[in-house]
């Protein structure tokens, strides 16, 4: 069972929430313009063709521009959090431990309705930590490197020697990633009271609790599942 109360979220967490979402909006609209003009990927002696992004997906006009001006403002917003997160000791919340790990299966059990009753756990649950932790200290951080080492710097593109089989390809499988878990967010978010999560996390006051998301996030999956 878990154990939490709803909280309220912090300044900080608010204006480092909607510019990351701003940023991860335009990036994915100038990215998959940039994609589209080659929308293929080289993989040591092959080229691997996938279909364009339509249209009505994309930000046309000057893109490169777009996607660097945002790109610059999500790392500025990762270095804020970072820095906060590590003052307040905000990563302990959601930080997967090895008591977690333990747990990820039954939790997963538990989703999709094949144990009766959850694990024991704080706050946010052994799954959801496993997301964010994920995201925080290894998407993001990674997103951060292949981009950077395609930009016009050659200096940093020695960067690219990290990344076995193209930084292009790792960069747009780390993105889709990415993507992954914000439909999963705004799922969880939508499910607990859209109206009240969005409120709370522009002007402050009650949120719904993590532990609470998670509980009606399995309960929506055993549902589609019986």
């Amino acid at each position: 069972m878990a154990r939490q109360h709803a909280r309220s979220h912090t300044l900080t967490t608010r204006i480092t929430h909607w510019a990351v979402a701003a940023s991860c909006v335009f990036l994915f609209g100038s990215g998959a313009a940039i994609y589209n003009h080659r929308p293929s990927f080289v993989l040591g002696a092959y080229r691997l063709a996938l279909p364009r992004f339509p249209s009505w997906l994309t930000i046309g006009a000057s893109p490169k521009i777009v996607h660097y001006v945002f790109a610059a403002l999500f790392v500025l917003c990762g270095i804020v959090y970072f820095a906060w997160g590590l003052r307040t000791g905000h990563f302990k919340k959601v930080t997967i431990t090895r008591a977690d790990v333990r747990n990820l299966i039954p939790m997963q059990l538990y989703y999709l309705g094949l144990r009766k009753s959850s694990p024991e756990y704080d706050g946010y649950n052994p799954l959801q930590k496993l997301a964010y932790s994920a995201v925080l200290f290894l998407i993001a951080p990674l997103i951060v490197l292949t981009g950077a080492a395609m930009l016009p710097f050659p200096g940093l593109h020695p960067l690219g020697a990290l990344f076995p089989g193209g930084v292009k390809f790792w960069h747009f499988g780390l993105m889709s990633l990415l993507c992954t878990f914000v439909v999963g967010h705004v799922v969880m978010v939508s499910a607990t009271g859209i109206v009240a999560n969005v409120r709370a996390m522009i002007i402050g006051g009650d949120a719904v609790s993590a532990s609470e998301r998670g509980r009606i996030a399995a309960s929506h999956v055993r549902r589609v599942l019986s």
